[in-house]
């Protein structure tokens, strides 16, 4: 082929091209029936890499779907201007009907019992005439118009039961109120909150959070708890996890599965060199072990126990497994367990430095606080990845202190206990000492 069927431009134009065989190009296929497309590849053709990278990513596709149900709501809306609508059209003339806007003569009302549609329906078949079967056509279009909350004129209404023709000078539908749909609005917002999800999804937001960060967007057109739920594991699909975690609901994890990784790795898998080939194999690799640390239960308001931090059974377990794996086949030394935690723990802090605190980097900075109260000292740790920050050890400390409590040797419930204090010899000093 002279040129790169996806973007229709030559494939000579520097970009590097792979050659398609049978599997890559029914690949493509199916990807152009997802996107409503009408390209066919076929064994042998020549296409761009990043072409095809992109063609068949699956995000894009899903993105693809959001902006075209952004495109059909808006020309749907455009188009109902004169469509009938219950709760602000008059259920006999048409035309706009605001419950709050009572003015003499055009007062509205709601419909509130049932037997006012069964009233009317008997009327329409008594008529029989053009105001009628309008009016019947609405009726039967819902089964309950005051579950629909349906409105109406008072005059309409009085001119419909006593067989005269509608009013004149009803309000127009001019009067319907201006500004951009609230659907229309709602689903401009949610793209970009799902945005603002993927920009912070190492913080473990929640569904109400991001209910409250689309109310920044559209305010009150913003989506339940329950709706947003829906749309985010909708949008995702399989690269989502929305859980309990620690007693707080419905956190939204984003990752990667085994399989999409694999998938696209498949994808990449007929680079023309070898170098090439090595660089898509780490980085599936890559891609897996991250998916497995975001899949891992993890919490900022307890900090890890003693014995957590003391037991190397314990930090070497707290790695999962993929990553235990990758580290063991680098480390060859004997007794390895200590620094394998440590270089673990240190690679899941810096995936999610936000959501969660490793046993090992807390308790490596509160050994150092301990020994030399060094404030350089423990951020300069923590600023190369190897411990908490000087902070986290401060709030960690006030913590320790308050629920550790008292324990006093040989002192049983039936014994009495006087504490006695002489605030003359209390010296305020910093944590450090200084």
């Amino acid at each position: 082929m002279e040129g790169c069927f996806i973007c229709k431009l030559s494939i000579n134009d520097g970009r590097a091209t792979v050659t398609l065989r049978e599997k890559g190009a029914r690949n493509i296929n199916e990807f152009s029936k997802l996107r409503n497309d009408t390209k066919v590849a076929k064994s042998g053709d020549v296409v761009h890499q990043d072409c095809r990278r992109d063609y068949t990513n699956a995000k894009s596709v899903k993105q693809k779907e959001i902006e075209l149900d952004y495109k059909t709501t808006e020309n749907r809306v455009l188009r109902s201007q004169k469509q009938f609508n219950y709760r602000d059209n008059c259920l006999f003339c048409g035309q706009f009907a605001d419950v709050k806007d009572k003015r003499k003569g055009t007062d509205v009302f709601p419909v509130r019992t049932k037997d006012f549609q069964s009233n009317i329906e008997k009327i329409c078949r008594e008529r029989n005439d053009e105001w009628a079967t309008h009016v019947l056509t609405r009726i039967v279009f819902v089964h309950d118009l005051h579950a629909a909350d349906a409105v109406y004129h008072q005059r309409c209404s009085v001119n419909f039961r006593t067989g005269k023709s509608i009013p004149s000078g009803t309000p127009k539908q001019s009067k319907n109120k201006t500004g951009r749909p609230q659907h229309q609005q709602a689903q401009a917002a949610f793209q970009k909150t799902v945005e603002y999800l993927l920009q912070n999804e190492d913080e473990q937001l929640t569904v109400i959070e991001l209910v409250e960060k689309m109310k920044d967007y559209c305010g009150d057109a913003a989506y339940s708890t329950v709706h947003m739920k829906s749309k985010i594991q909708k949008y995702f699909g399989d690269d989502v996890i929305i859980t309990e975690i620690n007693g707080k609901p419905n956190v939204i994890t984003l990752r990667k599965t085994a399989t999409s990784i694999l998938h696209d790795f498949h994808q990449k898998q007929n680079a023309s060199d070898p170098e090439s080939e090595k660089m898509n194999i780490i980085k599936a690799a890559a891609s897996l072990i991250k998916s497995d640390i975001k899949s891992k239960i993890g919490t900022k308001t307890e900090y890890p126990s003693v014995s957590d931090v003391e037991s190397l059974e314990c930090n070497e377990h707290y790695l999962p497994d993929s990553l235990r794996l990758f580290l063991n086949s680098l480390i060859s030394t004997c007794n390895h367990s200590l620094k394998l935690s440590a270089i673990g723990q240190t690679i899941i802090q810096a995936t999610r430095p936000r959501s969660l605190i490793a046993p090992l980097q807390i308790g490596l900075a509160v050994q150092m606080h301990h020994h030399f109260g060094s404030r350089f000292l423990i951020d300069s740790l923590y600023n190369m990845g190897f411990s908490s920050s000087y902070s986290e050890v401060q709030r960690y400390e006030m913590n320790a202190a308050m629920s550790q409590g008292t324990d006093i040797p040989e002192v049983t419930e039936e014994g009495n206990l006087q504490y006695i204090a002489d605030n003359v010899d209390h010296n305020l000093r910093t944590i450090d000492g200084h």
